[in-house]
């Protein structure tokens, strides 16, 4: 096999785009790289061995030293409806929007965990998406009715012009279903290992399991 070819398939199957961040991968130096690639011989059965140890070596070294990489902490959520009106969205991300678009950008590119905080920073629910990306998979939670997210309110009349006083009409609190859109001022979110995932969001959900509203008990 030419190292051309190597190192080509190298590229593709770790999605690297320069002879740079292939040499940082293969212990080799970009110099050496391109010498390799011009000269006619092929690689040895050792040469192929080193290489890829080297490449497993350097895949565990970033498992332990980049497993989760924080987008955004306790940022604040101003809920927008979508552009057909069928849902809600956690943030604005029109022209007028420039910081919003980029932290949309970067979720859509980005599997891993999120967490939604009450008002005051309390952590009310935690979500993972291996498949989907954060940003789908974090909206959709926000719209999702869940049975066990429930608090007391008091149902008041949304028509009419009329007003009683509590005296007359007496009105109960009760406790109700309701929308995470309805409670969640905050959000987190993190880029994640993906075999790393669903131990971690686990972990998050065993450890908080009193305050979170997530009805699945989540094994490890």
């Amino acid at each position: 096999m030419h190292p051309s070819e190597f190192f080509d398939e190298l590229k593709k199957r770790n999605g690297l785009t320069s002879d740079t961040e292939l040499a940082s991968l293969i212990g080799l130096t970009s110099a050496r790289i391109s010498q390799m690639r011009t000269r006619k011989g092929k690689l040895t059965a050792r040469q192929l061995a080193s290489y890829i140890q080297k490449a497993e070596d350097r895949g565990r070294v970033l498992a332990l030293t980049d497993p989760i990489l924080p987008i955004v902490e306790m940022y604040p959520i101003s809920a927008v409806s979508s552009k057909q009106d069928a849902k809600w969205e956690m943030l604005p991300t029109g022209k007028t929007h420039p910081r919003n678009q980029t932290i949309r950008s970067i979720l859509e590119k980005s599997q891993g965990i999120y967490l939604l905080y009450d008002s005051q920073g309390c952590a009310i629910y935690a979500g993972k998406t291996e498949k989907q990306n954060i940003w789908k998979e974090m909206n959709d939670a926000f719209n999702r009715e869940r049975s066990n997210h429930q608090a007391f309110f008091v149902r008041h009349p949304t028509n009419g012009s009329t007003f009683s006083p509590a005296w007359e009409t007496r009105r109960q609190p009760k406790k109700m279903v309701v929308y995470l859109y309805n409670t969640a001022h905050y959000f987190s979110a993190y880029e994640v290992t993906p075999s790393l995932i669903p131990k971690l969001e686990a972990l998050v959900v065993r450890a908080f399991c009193n305050s979170l509203s997530n009805k699945k008990m989540e094994k490890f």
